[in-house]
């Protein structure tokens, strides 16, 4: 029997992700979900709506204090601009920004968000500010990985798609005994398809991130803003060394039976990376939004040989002070 390692044994590496590991989600219109209102701990901390709490003139401050504000640069993206891995609300890339040019940049990330969720984040909220300055996208990495796992062509994906799917199957047919009998059923005979091969669809993903994209290009356009995006880092993507903590943290993931960390390594295949770089920068060039890939441009720290990342996807207070040093050379 293969005895599997309990993802948990990485906090005495980084013991930060105890927070962010037990930081939930809830239900929003529109986006599905989104992160948990009111979490607090010493790690991480968000406002009664949802947000990471930002810094600025040295105070963290909840996103309601910056809608009367001029000139906000907005950073949106997934668990990556949220902030996952740092050790606390001041280090993550919209924080460092902050601190790094006196200028308000806020923290527009949400946990497991795809790029047209980003969209409808930003639409909910940004005319609640009096002037948005630039939106700068730090994203890719959930698109690649929901293509990957995708049985819906049309539709499109999204994190916790069966979980929803499950909670209204069982609402509407509440009083069908039939049906709860057949769901328990299969829920006990319910096996991984270990067969089963994973395969990015890039015909689909162009499709997708040329729709996203273009509409980003005609907001800034329509509303006065720059676009700029930036494709986030993976650690397999650059030519980092990996460094001791770094390579003891992947044993762990890697040897774990968590689906999300196993998809993670498939997902951060070169080939996947080098075509996925490819077709943003495709994208992004006809339709004129600046792009940058931050895998090539983190080839050319000092800090290669350190340790920059917690787990494939996420990297901790040193790595989002990289970022945030790409971003400011390339806006």
């Amino acid at each position: 029997m293969v005895k599997f390692l309990n993802i948990r044994n990485r906090y005495s590496i980084v013991p930060q992700m105890k927070s962010y590991d037990q930081i939930s989600y809830e239900y929003k219109p529109f986006v599905m979900f989104f992160n948990s209102s009111n979490y607090k701990s010493k790690i991480v901390n968000t406002d009664e709506i949802g947000f990471r709490l930002n810094y600025y003139n040295n105070n963290l401050k909840k996103l309601s204090n910056f809608f009367d504000k001029e000139n906000v640069t907005i950073i949106i993206g997934g668990s990556l601009v949220f902030g996952f891995g740092a050790t606390s609300d001041n280090n993550t890339i919209s924080s460092i920004l902050s601190k790094k040019t006196n200028n308000i940049y806020l923290n527009f990330g949400a946990t497991a968000f795809n790029s047209k969720q980003e969209i409808l984040l930003f639409l909910n909220f940004f005319q609640r500010f009096k002037k948005i300055d630039k939106v700068i996208i730090v994203s890719g990495a959930n698109d690649l990985y929901l293509n990957l796992i995708n049985d819906e062509e049309e539709w499109g994906n999204f994190f916790f798609k069966k979980k929803y799917q499950s909670i209204f199957d069982r609402y509407k047919n509440r009083n069908n005994f039939f049906y709860k009998f057949n769901f328990l059923l299969k829920k006990f005979k319910q096996k991984k398809d270990k067969s089963k091969i994973y395969r990015v669809n890039f015909e689909k993903l162009y499709k997708d991130y040329y729709q996203n994209l273009k509409l980003w290009s005609n907001l800034s356009k329509s509303f006065d803003f720059k676009v700029h995006f930036f494709l986030q880092p993976l650690a397999i993507w650059t030519k980092k060394k990996l460094s001791e903590d770094e390579e003891k943290i992947f044993h762990i993931l890697d040897n774990s039976n968590d689906f999300a960390h196993i998809m993670l390594k498939e997902t951060s295949k070169i080939e996947n990376y080098t075509k996925f770089s490819k077709l943003l920068e495709n994208i992004t060039r006809e339709i004129k939004i600046n792009f940058t890939d931050i895998n090539i441009q983190l080839n050319q720290s000092t800090n290669l040989d350190k340790s920059l990342f917690v787990d494939r996807i996420h990297m901790n207070d040193l790595g989002y002070d990289e970022i945030s040093k790409i971003i400011l050379d390339n806006i």
